[in-house]
């Protein structure tokens, strides 16, 4: 029994509220229980709310320091909070171990945890073994993965789950085990247990009733020996069928529940009472002693390629603003310590890093499950999430500004932009470039009519495309209304079935092509940028969505595809078209690309937030473009009681996207990666944002246009710089780095914790660096 308690740093209530109501006395109980039973493991899951109660409550540091270095208070990740993996950049991702380790290490806490659980994500992204031996993680635990049934989550039985196709099939019916080696398409390996039975499967061990959580406490004490033996059966009997091992876990912590009162005297009397009839011994212990007992039988667990979605789909795209601000945050953030170090600022980089702390620390909070997903109602995300991020947001653009003001731009060639040819007449605009033949017409909603190859004269979408389509979505912040038995997700209204006019705006940037259209009411601009000396074509749709709607952008690609490759936080996933949900949308970061399975053409759509994609066997591929489902809904009436939040969205939203055409190869060989990574999205992208960001590019830099300088900054920990590279896939040969500002007496390999591994070579400035995964931290010493 590993007993915890699951902490949100700002769901239904704030952070204050939390603390105040339930936290506080949490800790304080956690504490007594502790000192009453010297046995007695607690875990903490995150940093967010023990840095709070250190903080307010200054009388009981020294017990909480010494109840985390005596391994009392066990620590299940040195995250500041338990993340999302699938919308976060995986720097943040990063960041968000290494800020609440140094929060530990500051404050004389000595534990480097080994395990990162992530007790309530909604799924996981299928690379995250890179991203967490990256960061000195051999070991996880999650509980949300697609397929696997959740109480109070579907109004059906258990019995239709888990889903065919999922990976809870596949763990319960074909590997029948919940603990398994994780490895990901990188090679990347983990020790990994799935709570198949939710992460509060222990709770009632002392009680009856429904529910000792917070939101429908309905549980009384019941500590009969009896009862006590009733219940441990109970669990035993749920876990011995998956359990390859002789261990099982049965996890207490649902969210914000107390400590059990005496749990190590009531497994002690369980234990001498039934062992002898039962076989069964019960102790209270940590998810990381229990992971340490079952990696002692690593080679009788499968080697599993897991990825784990979808389980939720809806939170992909809801709340886009904040999502939109949640990562220019960090953006920003990255900016600014690249400029600290340049030469114009030396001596000033620790002290701004000093500056820059408080708002990496509300950064890597909005990583959290309930934050950056958008699944908190509306007065808290108006009263504390974003007050938050924007305040974060003017510190870090004020530091920005000042540090860019002392740095010379490097002088490079301005080239003057030549506009493609076009021609308009009678409802449509013909548009020529180098790289295509495209024509839009008024009488389809100013969608793509034809677009044709300029060579070929191939035809490279189906007509209509780029169209908008609005859907009747009876989802909420979670999830789309065809994620659940009686949820609607129906086709609405479409672009393309009325006429819109066309204007066309001549720039010094390109050639923008601007339309409005009405959907269920709401009017929505769309832009398009064309350039004759780019294959790639931006766009952007601007507005808002109709309450209990979604909208889409849709294109007919004429591609037939079994896969859809995208990349991910840590890498590069494959995801079939389809899986159990129809449509199924799949977490999409910056790009995702499709190839034809007959002549190889391929299309790749860019966008430089994050969104969802769905590919239909038809060759219908669609982006959701603008959102406003405020509540997961079944039947018209039902609300579904595990998703509570409400949200409205009332702000215009600005979505941007690209695409462009590929003749040959796959998304490596046409480069995908690195053009969604170097292209502006449009004349209207922030020109001061910009131009900061170009300043700080060509301080470090590699010799591979396949792997990236992510983060260049003074060390957290140790002397010298950090320099964070990261690479789509595992690099086969050497990667050179080179710091243009900084003479480089000596350099180490470190993990994400910026932990030293190994040497590395010096030579002539540069450093040569072996990547085993596609994340890799290195230490560059000044000369």
């Amino acid at each position: 029994f590993s007993e915890s308690s699951h902490w949100d740093p700002n769901w239904l209530m704030t952070s204050e509220g939390y603390f105040d109501r339930f936290v506080r006395d949490n800790l304080d109980q956690a504490i007594e229980e502790l000192q009453r039973e010297p046995r007695r493991i607690y875990s903490i899951e995150c940093m967010f709310f023990l840095r709070m109660y250190w903080e307010r409550c200054p009388e009981k540091q020294e017990t909480v320091r010494a109840l985390v270095n005596e391994g009392r208070f066990r620590l299940t990740s040195s995250g500041v909070t338990t993340a999302d993996t699938l919308l976060p950049s995986a720097e943040a991702i990063l960041r968000d171990f290494l800020v609440g380790q140094e929060w530990l290490r500051a404050n004389g806490m000595t534990p480097e945890p080994t395990l990162a659980y992530f007790t309530d994500s909604f799924g996981c992204t299928p690379t995250l073994p890179s991203l967490l031996r990256a960061a000195g993680f051999d070991r996880t635990a999650m509980t949300r993965i697609d397929g696997m049934y959740f109480m109070g989550c579907d109004l059906e039985s258990s019995k239709a789950f888990p889903r065919p196709g999922s990976s809870a099939e596949r763990l319960l019916n074909r590997e029948r085990t919940l603990d398994f080696v994780w490895r990901d398409r990188n090679g990347a390996q983990v020790l990994c247990h799935w709570n198949a039975f939710n992460y509060g499967q222990g709770d009632m061990l002392a009680y009856r009733g429904l529910s000792r959580v917070y939101l429908v406490p309905t549980a009384i004490p019941a500590r009969s020996d009896r009862h006590i033996a009733r219940r441990i059966k109970q669990y035993a009997a749920q876990l011995a069928p998956y359990s390859r091992t002789p261990y099982m876990l049965c996890p207490i912590g649902m969210d914000f529940v107390p400590p059990i009162p005496g749990l190590v005297a009531l497994l002690d009397r369980y234990n001498r009472n039934h062992y002898p009839t039962a076989g069964i011994w019960a102790v209270n212990a940590g998810l990381d002693d229990y992971l340490t007992l079952v990696g002692a039988y690593r080679d009788d667990l499968p080697i599993v390629e897991l990825a784990p979605n979808p389980y939720w789909t809806g939170f992909y795209t809801a709340r886009p603003n904040l999502k939109r601000q949640c990562r220019e945050l960090v953006d920003d953030l990255l900016v600014a310590e690249r400029l600290s170090l340049m030469p114009e600022n030396a001596g000033t980089e620790m002290e701004t890093s000093r500056e820059l702390a408080p708002a990496w620390w509300n950064a890597v909070v909005s990583n959290h499950h309930d934050f950056i997903t958008g699944t908190s109602p509306d007065e808290v995300v108006e009263g504390e999430q974003i007050p938050w991020l924007e305040q974060a947001a003017d510190s870090v653009r004020a530091i920005a500004d000042r540090l860019a003001g002392t740095v010379s731009v490097l002088a490079s060639q301005d080239f003057q932009t030549v506009l493609p040819e076009w021609y308009q007449q009678d409802g449509r605009i013909r548009i020529e470039t180098l790289f295509y033949v495209v024509e839009l017409a008024e009488d389809a909603g100013g969608t793509i009519v034809t677009l044709q190859s300029p060579e070929s004269h191939n035809q490279l979408l189906a007509s209509p495309s780029n169209d908008l389509i609005s859907y009747r979505d009876s989802g909420g912040l979670w999830r789309m209304g065809y994620e659940f038995r009686g949820g609607t997700w129906k086709e609405a209204a479409r672009a393309s079935q009325r006429s819109t006019q066309l204007e066309v705006r001549e720039h010094d940037k390109g050639l923008e092509i601007v339309s409005i259209t009405e959907l269920n009411g709401e009017t929505i601009r769309r832009r398009m940028w064309f350039r004759d000396d780019t294959p790639v074509i931006r766009c952007r749709v601007e507005g808002c969505a109709t309450g209990g709607h979604s909208v889409v952008v849709r294109f007919a690609t004429g591609l037939s595809s079994s896969k859809l490759t995208m990349d991910t936080p840590g890498g590069v996933a494959m995801r079939p078209p389809t899986r159990y949900y129809d449509p199924t949308f799949w977490p999409l970061q910056r790009w995702v690309h499709l190839r034809d399975e007959g002549d190889g053409r391929g299309l790749a759509l860019l966008q430089p937030m994050p969104g969802a994609v769905s590919y239909q066997a038809d060759g219908t591929l669609e982006l959701v473009a603008l959102r406003n489902a405020p509540r997961e809904t079944a039947y018209g009436v039902i609300k579904l009681p595990a998703n509570p939040a409400t949200g409205h969205e009332t702000e215009s939203t600005a979505f941007d996207y690209a695409f462009l055409f590929t003749s040959a190869g796959e998304w490596r060989d046409n480069g995908i990666p690195e053009i969604a990574r170097s292209i502006a999205f449009g004349p209207w992208d922030d020109p001061q944002r910009t131009a900061r960001a170009a300043q700080s590019l060509h301080d470090v830099t590699t010799d591979r246009s396949d792997v990236w300088v992510t983060a260049v900054k003074p060390a957290s920990r140790g002397d010298g710089v950090i320099v964070r590279l990261t690479a789509p896939a595992v690099p086969e040969t050497p990667v050179t780095v080179t710091a243009r500002h900084l003479p480089v007496a000596g350099a180490f390999l470190c993990d994400a914790r910026e932990r030293d591994l190994a040497p590395l070579d010096v030579r002539a400035g540069t450093v040569q660096v072996v990547m085993t995964g596609t994340v890799a931290t290195i230490r560059l010493l000044r000369g």
